[in-house]
């Protein structure tokens, strides 16, 4: 009797030629796919032919849900069960659901960080995923959330903390992004010496840093700017930090190498 797979989700069925492998209780003959076209699993049609490992299955199962979730279907489920014959058959259940699209994404916090360099961290897969018009995927915003947070500290916001996503999801295949945002002070540089060396040596280091007080922190710009003491004096200079008791304020002190 001839097998078949869709060709497409909700498209009348089409032949499938089975797989010529001979009779064997340890191979995997024919992977029947219902409910999604058989390239929607990749993973587990190629398993046609191969040695018989349950374990095995049921990984690459999961694999596969992950990549139809990544691709929008964010209710995916997939069921694999196993008919004995001649070989192994595996006969695989696709329940791919609604597929969802990003309607917005939020942030819950009213601080000054620039809200298109947030949005611009949390874009994913060339413009595809985690941005508005693209499909949603947890793991990728998590990992894009703890850069995100570096950025803000790296901006003056020190005590910056990012909570986890809430999401959604609209029968009409919308989802919507919130992400709550406790930003907390943003401190400014409360003062910068250099330290090591003599009073020439020291003010030819505070004048090729440029760090002023009063500015906000800024962790990139205070990179750039030790790199560049280091470069014209041709010495090793180290950024030491120091919260100011009480007050959001942040004192930066070079410590340069006494030359010999």
């Amino acid at each position: 009797m001839a097998l078949t797979a869709l060709a497409a989700c909700g498209a009348a069925p089409v032949g499938h030629a089975p797989p010529a492998f001979p009779c064997s209780s340890h191979r995997i003959g024919e992977v029947v796919v219902t409910g999604a076209p058989r390239n929607a699993v990749p993973q587990l049609t190629v398993l046609e032919g191969t040695l018989d490992d349950p374990e095995r299955t049921t990984r690459i199962a999961g694999v596969a849900t992950e990549g139809l979730r990544a691709r929008g279907y964010a209710a995916a489920s997939i069921a694999v069960s196993r008919r004995a014959g001649c070989r192994i058959d595996l006969e695989v259940a696709v329940a791919l659901g609604r597929r969802y699209r990003i309607a917005g994404i939020t942030f819950v916090t009213r601080d000054e960080f620039p809200a298109a360099e947030r949005l611009a961290v949390l874009e994913d897969a060339l413009g595809t995923v985690n941005t508005v018009g693209g499909v949603y995927i947890e793991y990728r915003m998590l990992r894009a959330l703890v850069e995100l947070e570096r950025r803000y500290r790296d901006a003056g916001w020190l005590e910056a903390r990012l909570g986890a996503p809430r999401t959604a999801y609209d029968p009409a295949g919308t989802v919507t992004v919130q992400i709550p945002v406790t930003a907390g002070r943003r401190f400014r540089i409360g003062s910068v010496r250099a330290v090591g060396v003599g009073p020439l040596a020291r003010d030819a280091v505070l004048q090729s840093l440029g760090l002023r007080a009063g500015d906000y922190y800024d962790g990139p710009r205070i990179r750039a700017a030790i790199e560049r003491a280091r470069r014209k004096l041709a010495r090793r200079v180290e950024l030491r930090t120091n919260l100011a008791d009480g007050r959001p304020e942040i004192d930066l002190e070079a410590i340069v190498e006494v030359a010999r």
